[in-house]
């Protein structure tokens, strides 16, 4: 009789802490309503950077000119990435340089791929007419380390990417991992700075770490769980659990 009574109140209880423990992995726990408007961070611009690359396609209606500009491969502009591959474009130089066809060299660094154009198209106006600038980084690129599904290295091709984008093509976090204390390392002028982002906390939209870098590094780090976590047998319970569970319901009915 007093195991019929203890096996409602063993599953209210483990109801109970099983929503305790989503509560815990899910984001935006301060959120209540499903649906709603919250106001996100107006995005800044990507602004050029020393080591960046740049693909910078220049057409006019002239073919002849347009060849000058845009050779099919520039061997100067080839820069070769730290992952093996040829990134085709023209390196940023530690005083914010490019060198351009025709143009000379120009300075790039903290400016939007639209004032580039903007730039580039003023400068070429002295010597051919109807021109079309299009600028573009190549080598936008941010890494995941630490508590996820796939850590590594990920090329950006938009000049957008949030910490939900990246963390996604990491394949999210792991079960085990912090989602309140998330680092963002970032360097700024030369300057690596370490900042922590909290997943949880709505207010992360407004962050100025919400849209990454260039060159971000995110590092998710791992709950206190994580070492018992890999043992097989804490990674079964739930399922051991499961089990026993319903051979205890099957004998109580069977009495």
């Amino acid at each position: 009789m007093g195991l019929k009574f203890s096996l409602p109140l063993i599953l209210v209880l483990a109801i109970i802490t099983g929503c305790s423990g989503i509560r815990k992995l899910t984001y935006f726990n301060d959120i209540a309503a499903t649906t709603g408007v919250d106001s996100l961070q107006r995005m800044q611009q990507l602004k050029i950077q020393s080591g960046d690359i740049l693909q910078i396609t220049i057409t006019t209606m002239d073919k002849e000119i347009s060849q000058i500009f845009n050779p099919n491969i520039p061997a100067s502009a080839s820069v070769s990435t730290s992952g093996g591959g040829i990134e085709q474009g023209y390196l940023v130089d530690s005083a914010g340089y490019i060198a351009l066809p025709v143009i000379g060299k120009i300075n790039v660094k903290d400016k939007t791929t639209t004032a580039i154009n903007d730039l580039v198209t003023q400068e070429l106006d002295k010597t051919a007419r109807n021109i079309f600038v299009s600028t573009r980084l190549v080598n936008f690129r941010v890494s995941v380390l630490g508590d996820v599904a796939h850590p590594g290295s990920f090329r950006i091709g938009a000049e957008r990417a949030s910490i939900l984008d990246v963390l996604s093509m990491a394949g999210d976090l792991n079960l085990t991992a912090k989602r309140d204390d998330i680092m963002v390392i970032r360097e700024i002028n030369g300057i690596k700075t370490y900042t922590s982002v909290n997943l949880n906390d709505s207010q992360i939209f407004s962050s100025p770490y919400y849209y990454l870098r260039n060159n971000d590094v995110l590092y998710v780090k791992p709950g206190p769980d994580r070492k018992f976590a890999t043992s097989k047998t804490i990674q079964l319970l739930p399922a051991i659990m499961g089990v026993i569970s319903l051979i205890t319901t099957i004998v109580i009915l069977n009495r």
